[in-house]
């Protein structure tokens, strides 16, 4: 099992979006927003209309090694491909450091042996099976620089005629030196509201559901207690996001089961446990 990955340092939010051919209405900056079924929408499904570039700026370098793309709507056949260069125009193939090539934009999500034969798809993809909506993740080897981020995708024969997608997330993925500790839990979490009538009958009110990650690090570093757990706290509170993939390394059926777009339920302290030691918890409720 891998060490997790938390994307919780997202300088996509702060970047400009451009490129491709965007609906006015459903404006590509919609990308950026923290609410997923704010939707950015291309004018048609041609590969010069869904495409976009991220210009990080200039003001300090920014390693980057997580993408994510999140509630999209791109068909079991369509592609992405993810390049980070200094090329303000990406002409220039000396100037990349990081080109993924074209990975599909699902992967299975049927675990095996969970259906029986015969109901198990040829390509492993059940279109429902994502919790939460559709995501699409990817993690680079190691961290690369580079000012933009271009995110080309390939979806032409989308019944719907466009492409469509409700946000973006590019950064570098923090992993602890020792991951998180056994016990490590995840579980829906229903909020739907039961009562029983006076005869006996149970009525219920459903809610939509979401899940609860809850993990704790029982041997961080001096500096990543400071330099991560201090700096999630302090950063996003309650209100902000981030991607957190339990597994990266695990096959993609578990892997997007165990991967939650979310907010931190509570702000949990990091505490010194024992010589140069630190234990912080972390409870990620998923945003829908």
């Amino acid at each position: 099992m891998a060490n997790i990955a938390l994307l919780y340092d997202k300088p996509s939010d702060a970047g400009a979006f451009s490129g491709g051919s965007w609906v006015a209405g459903l404006p590509l900056d919609n990308l950026k927003e923290r609410d997923v079924q704010r939707l950015a929408r291309t004018t048609d499904a041609l590969t010069a209309s869904t495409r976009f570039r991220v210009d990080l700026g200039t003001a300090r370098p920014f390693p980057i090694s997580s993408f994510a793309l999140l509630n999209h709507n791109g068909t079991t056949a369509a592609t992405w491909r993810i390049v980070v260069t200094n090329d303000d125009d990406d002409s220039d193939p000396g100037a990349r450091t990081a080109d993924t090539g074209d990975l599909p934009l699902w992967v299975p999500t049927v675990v095996l042996g969970s259906l029986p034969w015969g109901a198990f798809p040829w390509n492993g993809i059940d279109p429902d099976g994502y919790p939460a909506g559709v995501l699409a993740f990817h993690l680079l080897p190691g961290a690369v620089l580079g000012r933009y981020v271009w995110v080309y995708i390939t979806d032409t024969a989308n019944p719907a005629g466009y492409f469509q997608a409700g946000r973006f997330l590019a950064g570098e993925a923090w992993s602890p030196e020792v991951n998180a500790s056994y016990g490590a839990s995840i579980q829906y979490v229903d909020p739907s509201e039961t009562r029983r009538t006076r005869g006996g009958r149970r009525l219920v009110s459903a809610r939509p559901r979401h899940r609860l990650f809850r993990m704790d690090f029982e041997a961080l570093t001096q500096n990543e207690a400071m330099g991560t757990a201090f700096e999630v706290q302090r950063r996003l509170g309650k209100a902000g996001d981030f991607l957190l993939c339990l597994d990266p390394a695990a096959d993609g059926s578990i892997r997007f089961r165990q991967t939650i777009y979310a907010a931190l339920s509570d702000l949990e302290p990091a505490s010194i446990t024992s010589h140069r030691t630190w234990a912080w918890g972390l409870t990620a409720e998923e945003l829908v």
